[in-house]
């Protein structure tokens, strides 16, 4: 029962994620000046709402459905503690006036992640066992340097929109609603930084598992797809986080870039699934290994 309220109150979230969506794109792009005010705040108002509607639902999972003091148990549990994360992220940023515009991306980018939880809760739900401290440590690294790149993605996703519109000189007058691209270059710069510390602390950390129970790896695990991502999406952030020290990554590039680490640290995780499947559940032991970036869902 309580897991189907769950993938209810998953579900109503999704359909306000999408509707904060098209408010947003309609009050940038759309509106007039004599539209009234009611329709110009009505997006972040509703994002206030979804924002409070994730919290409450993680807090119930931590204390109706787990009943124990940890708060990631499954994929569903990581993907609900990133949207809580990002939320209020992305509602500071927007009254600090520090990254303008980073919401018409960031809105549809909850979404996203919103429906992943809901097919997580729906077909795709998977237990985590970490049992020791190590693991616990890998887990809360990956899902915060999670966070972090998502950021990062969608300071980059605005940025390229923004470059844009500047370039084929389109609306020009709606500059004002969207930051500057050197301010959005730095958050992209500053978010890799601190995503990278997180990444690469996950990935020690799971080297440091995955080594104590190497013998019970099938042969050749250290150059499986999972493997290869992961060490890919550490040595993407290591590049942005060096931005600031080349030219060749500046601008568009490191938007790219930060573009291109989401798509990985996305992939990842379906290889995780994938080859966990692969490996079979005969052996619970060898099902719910914690390797770097990599999360059993």
């Amino acid at each position: 029962m309580s897991e189907s309220i769950t993938t209810i109150w998953l579900g109503v979230l999704v359909l306000l994620g999408l509707w904060c969506s098209v408010f947003k794109y309609r009050q940038t792009f759309e509106c007039n000046e004599n539209e009234k005010p009611r329709n110009r705040w009505s997006s972040d108002h509703l994002f206030i709402l979804l924002t409070l509607g994730t919290g409450a639902l993680f807090v119930f999972r931590i204390f109706i459905i787990h009943q124990s003091w940890r708060p990631l148990t499954s994929h569903l549990d990581g993907l609900t503690l990133l949207v809580t994360l990002l939320c209020p992220t992305l509602i500071y940023l927007k009254k600090r006036g520090k990254a303008r515009g980073l919401s018409l991306v960031g809105y549809p980018g909850v979404t996203f992640l919103l429906l992943w939880a809901l097919c997580s809760s729906r077909w795709t739900f998977r237990v985590f066992t970490p049992d020791t401290l190590m693991k616990g440590v890998h887990l809360f690294a990956v899902y915060l340097g999670t966070f972090l790149a998502f950021i990062a993605a969608l300071c980059g996703a605005t940025y390229l929109l923004v470059e844009d519109r500047l370039k084929r000189k389109q609306n020009l007058g709606q500059s004002r609603q969207f930051a500057s691209l050197e301010t959005l270059e730095r958050m992209i710069v500053i978010c890799s930084a601190v995503g990278f510390s997180f990444i690469s602390l996950g990935l020690v950390t799971g080297l440091v598992v995955i080594t104590a129970i190497s013998q019970a790896m099938p042969e050749g695990w250290w150059y499986r797809p999972k493997m290869v991502l992961s060490f890919s999406v550490w040595l993407v952030y290591a590049l942005l986080f060096n931005v600031r020290y080349t030219t060749f990554f500046r601008g568009s590039r490191a938007a790219w870039l930060s573009l291109l680490g989401l798509l990985l640290l996305v992939m990842t995780f379906g290889m995780v699934h994938t080859f966990s499947n692969q490996m079979g559940h005969s052996n619970p032991q060898k099902t719910s290994l914690e390797v770097p970036l990599e999360v059993s869902e």
